[in-house]
């Protein structure tokens, strides 16, 4: 039976101002998850993350852009997607290294985004070739919960020890 890896894209968020801070809106959670952030003025428009805590990874993140003085139409190409991570159906936390299960989900979450979706990234690492180590067939798919436009379904597999 293959190991199968759901990516599930829980929320779109976007920075803004109100009340007079900058913020995520909706808030973010405070879940441990991957998160995606997509700014469509790059030519690298894709960075994936993971973390602990995600509001608290992006609470201080934010608070620069008001202090830098951004304006609201220069954050309005940003959205962060949270995604949480299924394994065989599984809820999963993705771990400190992006790791659930014992699969490099972050790993293979920026993979797929540069062979697959064929988008650029701004990830230093984890950007070398993923192999499946599994033992078996490895599937993932990208559910899009969030309701992200233009963003399509997405499933990809890879044999035993095949790479990409």
């Amino acid at each position: 039976m293959p190991t199968v890896v759901t990516f599930n894209y829980e929320k779109t968020h976007t920075v803004g101002y109100k009340d007079g801070y900058v913020k995520a809106i909706p808030a973010l959670t405070t879940s441990s998850r991957l998160y995606v952030i997509y700014n469509a003025t790059t030519t690298h428009p894709v960075y994936v993350g993971t973390s602990d805590d995600v509001q608290n990874r992006f609470g201080n993140r934010i608070d620069v852009c008001r202090e830098l003085g951004y304006s609201q139409a220069q954050m309005d190409p940003i959205s962060i997607f949270v995604v949480q991570i299924k394994i065989d159906g599984t809820p999963m936390t993705p771990g400190q290294y992006g790791v659930s299960g014992g699969i490099d989900v972050e790993h293979l979450l920026i993979r797929t985004y540069l062979r697959q979706v064929n988008v650029n990234v701004r990830n230093a690492v984890k950007l070398g070739i993923f192999t499946n180590s599994t033992g078996g067939k490895l599937s993932w798919n990208l559910e899009n919960n969030a309701g992200i436009a233009n963003f399509g379904t997405h499933n990809y597999y890879l044999n035993n020890n095949q790479s990409f």
